[in-house]
């Protein structure tokens, strides 16, 4: 029952049993189907190897008897009676008699000749020892070799005999015509008489032999003699190999059959073995039987096994389940569904993220309280109260690792702050401040001890270490290797200042005050400049009146709308700033701003400009952070106020041409009637040549005056046809054209008709 139930309810428990089932299943399986395969194999090689040497023997007594029959020929030819018998021209008793005795004679030294026979051509004289008929395939005397063989069947005496015949033609090899030939008949029985007393094991196999057109010339089935298994695919494959020896796998009349062949070295014959696997392998298949006997015992041994190893295995992760599940109070997962790996994992994961979470919240606390040491260090408020609440161990730490025994604060500064505020995020913002900050650290660290602190925005402080009294060469290339690395990295320029050393933890506000010093004159030096207090007391001491001379002249080329000249007047300006104090040079700046808006403001309202746009301007010059945008602001004011003069020239031009054509136009409609009205004449009225209100008058209407006017007269024509019964004369007099004829062209070239139509269709 207890393995009933963790099977039931753990999965690992499942798949661990079911793993080593299946291992030792999967290896017991491989394991007999190998040895099994690797003994079939062997015991079909030694019965190939058997049926090979049993053909073997067999061949050789066949070219043992091939090789009788090469010298019972020559014994036939050396004998001057048979050779008398063979070359007769006549037929001689007393010759044929001789002959058949010796034929006799030597057929009795050579039991396995059946007939011996001798032909003459010649004269048709045919002896023989068995008194067999001629045979008519060898009278034919159709054979092209010196040796010839075939198979032939033969009646005697009513009983079948089945001959392989050879045949010799003597002279076939010089004359070649052949006119005596010798017959050898050999019994077909002798050669499977051999083959069965040699192959007697190989009781179920089928032997036979053929010659090289597949003609079956022995075979243990009589009935198959001279079948003709050409057809057949296994003695294809023995007819188109090139091999004298070999076997093969095929299947003969639906059973798996080994094929063995070999072919006899003096005739062309090949001897052919047929064996069915199943008999073959019968005592094989025994050996299957008990090979899967005795593996479905070590199946069940190893059944055991496996639940008494997964049981020891398991038995640990099950008591730190049970553990987990009595902490945790949950509830048995479903019958099947409960993933102990999974439950573990949940329980490990969960575990580690609370010890990450709490070694997080400790790591950030620590580092929120050494950064706001930190702060209040460089803000000089390391002594206040709410700061006194810092644990000991860090203070300590802190104190221990600014040893001086000289201090200096290292700031660097985000140059075009209002752009990167613009391009970045506040979260994108504080990494890349953060990633500055570990730049800095890390290539100082070869030369110096340092840790940052992040104070403003804009702006990273660190606090430096050193031993000597002085910074030298050093320090510089350092900063500069900073300030190019960023760069490079980020697309970022910073400026950077070197505050004053100090000798102690408590004096370290006093650098950091003084390299903030320093960076406001990042305003001269322009971005990326290295600052230190040998730059910055350069022009102490250097005062400079206001330029009030280059302002009058700024101000005159604005009027002007003198761009160029309102450049250079800006640069002239710019010149007489005083380089010692940021504060003062953008006071001065402010002057000039104020200056210049007090000289326009009065006439903003005649524009249609807000003047707080003009004041608005001047916050661009408290967010410039080098004289080069301070230059970009004063000019970019100048040339809004240039546009806004000369947009208003524009206007006001613009609203006196119109006035001017608006007072034609309302002549020419009191005036329309008069024949004398002319270009020159209301050119004159309003003072200008008859030139330019020609343009204007096109340019204001879309329209030349002479075009206007005939517009109007033909408009005003329409309308007297229409409300009176004036004569079309009449009315052509009444708006300024007193021609008729010329009246009534004007009208139908613009109505389409004549007056006289245009009155009867209204």
């Amino acid at each position: 029952m207890k393995f009933v139930k963790r099977l039931q309810q753990y999965r690992v428990y499942r798949k661990l049993l079911l793993s080593y089932l299946l291992l030792i299943i999967v290896t017991i399986s491989v394991l007999s189907t190998i040895l099994y395969m690797l003994f079939s194999a062997k015991a079909v090689k030694e019965i190939d190897s058997s049926s090979r040497e049993m053909l073997s023997q067999v061949s050789y007594t066949a070219n043992v008897v091939f090789k009788q029959v090469e010298e019972i020929t020559s014994q036939l030819l050396s004998d001057n009676q048979i050779v008398v018998f063979m070359y007769a021209k006549e037929n001689d008793k007393l010759v044929d008699y001789n002959a058949s005795l010796l034929l006799a004679k030597l057929q009795s030294v050579y039991p396995f000749i059946s007939n011996i026979g001798l032909y003459n051509f010649t004269n048709g004289a045919y002896i023989d020892t068995a008194n067999f008929p001629p045979d008519p395939q060898t009278a034919a005397r159709e054979q092209t070799q010196y040796v010839g063989f075939y198979p032939r069947k033969l009646m005697k005496d009513n009983v079948p005999l089945r001959l392989l015949t050879f045949t010799v033609h003597p002279e076939q090899a010089l004359t070649g015509a052949a006119r005596s030939a010798i017959v050898l008949d050999l019994k077909e029985s002798y050669i499977q008489n051999t083959m069965r007393s040699i192959s007697a094991s190989a009781r179920h196999a089928s032997t036979f032999v053929m010659d090289a057109t597949g003609t079956v010339l022995s075979h243990s089935d009589d009935a198959l003699f001279m079948e003709n298994f050409a057809h057949l695919d296994y003695v294809q494959h023995i007819l188109q190999g090139n091999a004298n020896q070999g076997s093969f796998t095929q299947t003969i009349e639906g059973r798996k059959s080994l094929v063995t062949y070999i072919k006899s070295s003096t005739l062309d014959w090949y001897f052919v073995s047929v064996r069915p696997y199943d008999q073959l392998l019968s005592n094989i298949y025994e050996v299957r039987r008990w090979t899967l006997l005795i593996a479905l015992l070590l199946t069940a041994a190893g059944v055991a096994i496996s639940l008494l190893v997964t049981g020891n295995i398991y038995n640990p992760m099950k008591a730190l389940i049970d553990k987990v599940t009595e902490r945790g109070g949950s509830s048995r997962s479903p019958l099947l569904r409960m993933d102990e790996y999974k439950l573990l994992s949940d329980v490990f994961t969960h575990t580690m993220e609370s010890a990450k979470s709490i070694a997080s919240t400790l790591s950030r606390s620590t580092q929120m309280l050494k950064s706001s040491y930190m702060f209040h260090l460089l803000k000089g408020h390391a002594d206040k109260s709410a700061f006194v609440r810092m644990p000991p161990e860090i203070e300590r730490e802190w104190r221990t690792r600014l040893k001086g025994p000289y201090f200096a604060v290292l700031l660097f500064r985000i140059d075009g702050i209002r752009s990167f505020k613009e391009k970045y995020h506040a979260f994108d913002r504080g990494l890349i401040r953060f990633a500055i900050g570990n730049i800095a650290q890390e290539l100082l660290s070869g030369a110096y001890e340092s840790d940052v602190a992040l104070t403003e925005e804009e702006e990273i402080a660190l606090v430096v270490q050193t031993d000597r009294p002085a910074f030298d060469e050093r320090l510089y290339f350092l900063l500069a290797e900073i300030q190019d690395t960023v760069k490079t990295y980020y697309h970022i320029s910073v400026s950077a200042s070197i505050g004053d050393l100090c000798g102690s933890m408590e004096e370290i506000r006093n650098s950091y005050v003084s390299a903030g010093k320093y960076m406001e004159y990042r305003l001269f030096y322009g971005y990326g400049s290295l600052l230190d207090a040998s730059k910055a007391g350069a022009d102490v001491g250097q005062t400079a009146r206001y330029p009030s001379s280059a302002e009058r002249k700024l101000i005159d080329a604005i009027k002007l709308c003198q761009t160029r000249t309102i450049e250079k007047e800006i640069d002239d300006w710019m010149l007489g700033l005083p380089r010692s104090s940021r504060s003062q040079t953008v006071q001065y700046t402010n002057f000039l701003f104020l200056a210049i808006i007090r000289e326009f403001e009065n006439i903003t309202e005649w524009w249609g400009v807000d003047p707080n746009e003009l004041y608005s301007s001047m916050n661009d010059i408290r967010e410039a952070e080098t004289l080069d945008e301070i230059r970009t602001c004063l000019t970019q004011f100048c040339f809004r106020i240039v546009s806004m003069i000369e947009e208003n020239k524009s206007s006001v031009a613009a609203a006196r041409q119109a006035r001017v054509i608006e007072e034609i136009k309302l002549y020419l409609q009191e005036h329309y009637a008069n024949p004398g009205l002319s270009l020159e004449l209301v050119s004159e009225r309003a003072g200008l040549s008859s030139g330019y209100v020609g343009k204007l008058f096109k340019q204001v209407t879309g329209s030349n005056f002479n075009d206007y006017v005939t517009q109007l007269r033909m408009e005003k024509a329409k309308e007297l046809l229409s409300d009176t019964s004036m004569a079309v004369a009449q009315v052509g007099e009444r708006v300024g054209i007193f021609n008729v004829s010329y009246f009534s062209t004007l009208f139908k070239k613009k109505y389409g008709m004549t007056p006289s139509q245009f009155r009867e269709q209204a």
